[in-house]
C-alpha cells in the first residue's frame, strides 16, 4: 500500500520541482548580483579595509560590526556623501557616480580613514 502512495506522490514532486527550478534559478542571480558588490565593516573603530576598487555606478555596503555607532562621510566631488548617525548593527548602500578617488572617513572616528577607487 505504501508503494501505490509514494507512486502517486512522485510524479507531484518532480512537477513540482519543475516548476521551482525557475524561482531558485531568479534567487541565484540575485544572490549574485548582491555578491558582485563590495561591502565594508566598521569593528573595532577601523574600516575592514584600507582601499577598494569599483567600477563608477556600483554601489559599496558600509555595514556597522561595530559596538560604537559611527557617521561615515565623503566630500569627493560627485561622489559626495554624509551617512550620518549609523548605529551598531546598521548597514547602508552608497552608490559611486563619479571615477576617481573618493577618500572617505568617520567624523566620530577621524582615524578611520578608506580609500574607494572608483573606475570607468
Amino acid at each position: 500500500m505504501n508503494a501505490i502512495r509514494l507512486n502517486a506522490v512522485r510524479p507531484m514532486r518532480l512537477n513540482a520541482m519543475r516548476h521551482a527550478l525557475p524561482f531558485a534559478a531568479l534567487a541565484a542571480l540575485t544572490l549574485a548580483a548582491h555578491a558582485a558588490g563590495v561591502t565594508v565593516g566598521q569593528k573595532g573603530r577601523v574600516f575592514s579595509t584600507e582601499a577598494v576598487t569599483v567600477k563608477k555606478g556600483e554601489t559599496v555596503v558600509f555595514n556597522n560590526d561595530d559596538s560604537v555607532p559611527h557617521n561615515v562621510v565623503s566630500k569627493a566631488p560627485g561622489n559626495e556623501f554624509d551617512l550620518g548617525y549609523q548605529p551598531p548593527g546598521a548597514s547602508t548602500p552608497v552608490t559611486f557616480d563619479a571615477a576617481g578617488n573618493v577618500s572617505v572617513m568617520c567624523t566620530i572616528h577621524p582615524r578611520m580613514k578608506l580609500t574607494i577607487h572608483v573606475t570607468d
